[in-house]
């Protein structure tokens, strides 16, 4: 997860240096989510590959060029008899659209943010909780059907 974090930054500075900053637009937005978990979350003892879901609110900050910010707050939570994550992540990504103009077609998405999370173990003979926080990298490419509908793959 470390080496992502250069590699977003990188990735949001180079991008905005390239484009004229010039705020166009503000669009407040509400998002819901399937989430798949990776790595120890999909482990068999804990999530065994469960689906979550989730419920996101952000502001888009739209410039020219296809080029716009976009602070969120996202909140997540797994639920598989016994075992809840529950996460709630801040956060701010940077869009490129391809097409030129914000909510139009296809974009790429990269970003920061930080993430905390609640894991809790209810079972019969065990019990236990954790709480830990994390700074995190995203990335994404999706694609907005309309400027208010949209598909995205992300990964953080």
């Amino acid at each position: 997860m470390r080496s992502s974090l250069p590699l977003a930054l990188c990735l949001t500075a180079a991008a905005l240096a390239s484009a004229p900053l010039a705020a166009q637009d503000l669009t407040n937005g509400l998002q819901a989510t399937l989430t798949h978990p990776t790595g120890d979350l999909c482990d068999k003892d804990l999530l065994d590959k469960s689906l979550g879901y989730g419920l996101g609110a952000l502001m888009q900050i739209a410039f020219s060029g296809g080029h716009a910010i976009v602070p969120r707050l996202d909140y997540t939570s797994f639920d598989r008899s016994g075992r809840t994550v529950q996460m709630l992540q801040l956060g701010a990504d940077h869009h490129h659209f391809f097409s030129g103009k914000v909510d139009q077609g296809a974009y790429l998405r990269a970003g920061l943010g930080l993430g905390m999370a609640k894991f809790e173990v209810d079972l019969p003979g065990m019990g236990d909780s954790d709480t830990p926080n994390a700074v995190h990298g995203a990335a994404a490419v999706g694609y907005r059907f309309t400027p208010h509908l949209g598909a995205e793959l992300r990964y953080v």
